[in-house]
C-alpha cells in the first residue's frame, strides 16, 4: 500500500515484553493521540452506558500495551505512563502495584485485538483488559468463542494496517454472534469509533460498513494531531501523497506532523442516536 510506505515500521518496539521501548520513542515523537481521542472515546461510552444500563465492554483493535484503557479505565495521561515506565523502570510487581493502587472506572470492560502476543500479555498482567486476543484481522475465520460481544469498538493509529477485509471480517464474526445470541435485538451492534490518518484513503471501508447496515460519518472535529514527522523524509512523502490526492496541508502536516480523522459508526437504523453522539463529541475534544 503506498500510504503505508511513506510511514516510518515501528514493528521492533511493539513486540518487547515491557513497553518502556514503545513509550520511549513514542515520548520521542510526541506521539500523544490517545489523550485526544480519551475524551471522545469515553463520551461515546457515556452515552451508551446510560443507555444500555450495564458496563460497556469496549474491544480495543490494534490496542499494542493497552494504552487507550490505561488512559480510559484509570484517567490517566501518556505522560504518567511514561514517568512510571521510563523513569522508575518498574518490575512486573511493581507495575501491578501502580495500577491497583490507582481507582479506576468500572462501568468499561476493556478486551483487546492485536497481532502482538507480548503487547497483550504485558496488558492482561496489568489488568488492562479482561482479556487479549492475539489474531490478524485481515486472516478471516475469527475464534468467535475467544472474542466477547462488544458494545463499543475502537482503534487508534491502526486503520491502514489494517483495512476494509478488516472490518469485513469483523461483522461476519458480529453476525455469527447475534445468531448465537439471546439478547434484545437492540442490544447486539456495537458503536465504532476510531482515529484514521488523513493519508489513508476510506472509500473501501465506508462501502464496508454500508454493505453491513451501518452509517459510517467522519466527525466534523477538527483533525487531531498524531505525532512529528521521524525525519524530513517521512514528512516529505506524506505531504507529496495529500498533495497528490487534492488534501490541503496548509496549517496541518506542512507543521512536521501527521493529522487524524475521528469516525464513528452505527447501525443504519439508529442514525439519530449517531448523530447525537457525534454532536455531544465537540464538547469534550481538547483544543
Amino acid at each position: 500500500m503506498e500510504e503505508l510506505a511513506v510511514k516510518k515500521d515501528f514493528t521492533n518496539i511493539y513486540t518487547q515484553k515491557f513497553p518502556n521501548a514503545y513509550l520511549k520513542e513514542m515520548k520521542r515523537l510526541d506521539y500523544r493521540i490517545p489523550d485526544k481521542t480519551k475524551p471522545l472515546y469515553l463520551s461515546i461510552a457515556k452515552q451508551l452506558y446510560k443507555k444500555l444500563s450495564k458496563k460497556i465492554n469496549i474491544m480495543d483493535i490494534g490496542s499494542s500495551y493497552g494504552i487507550n484503557s490505561a488512559l480510559m479505565k484509570y484517567d490517566l495521561k501518556m505522560s504518567e505512563l511514561d514517568d512510571f515506565f521510563l523513569e522508575q523502570e518498574p518490575s512486573i510487581e511493581q507495575s501491578k502495584q501502580i495500577f491497583e493502587n490507582l481507582s479506576y472506572d468500572d462501568t468499561l470492560d476493556f478486551y483487546q485485538i492485536d497481532i502482538s502476543e507480548p503487547a497483550l500479555k504485558f496488558s492482561e498482567n496489568m489488568g488492562l483488559c479482561k482479556k487479549g486476543i492475539c489474531v490478524n484481522l485481515e486472516s478471516g475465520n475469527l475464534p468467535i468463542k475467544d472474542i466477547p460481544r462488544s458494545d463499543m469498538i475502537i482503534a487508534t493509529g491502526c486503520i491502514g494496517y489494517i483495512g476494509y477485509k478488516a472490518f469485513s471480517n469483523l461483522f461476519e464474526l458480529i453476525k455469527k454472534q447475534q445468531s448465537e445470541s439471546d439478547l434484545g435485538f437492540l442490544d447486539k451492534d456495537p458503536v465504532f469509533a476510531f482515529s484514521v490518518l488523513r493519508i489513508f484513503d476510506m472509500d473501501k471501508i465506508e462501502n464496508t460498513f454500508d454493505h453491513y447496515d451501518y452509517s459510517l460519518v467522519k466527525s466534523d472535529l477538527k483533525p487531531i494531531r498524531q505525532r512529528r514527522f521521524s525525519d524530513s523524509e517521512e514528512k516529505h512523502k506524506t505531504i507529496s501523497l495529500l498533495h497528490s490526492k487534492g488534501i490541503d496541508t496548509k496549517w496541518l502536516e506542512d507543521d512536521g506532523h501527521f493529522y487524524a480523522d475521528f469516525y464513528i459508526a452505527s447501525p443504519k437504523r439508529l442514525e439519530t442516536s449517531l448523530i447525537t453522539m457525534s454532536e455531544k463529541l465537540k464538547r469534550h475534544a481538547e483544543h
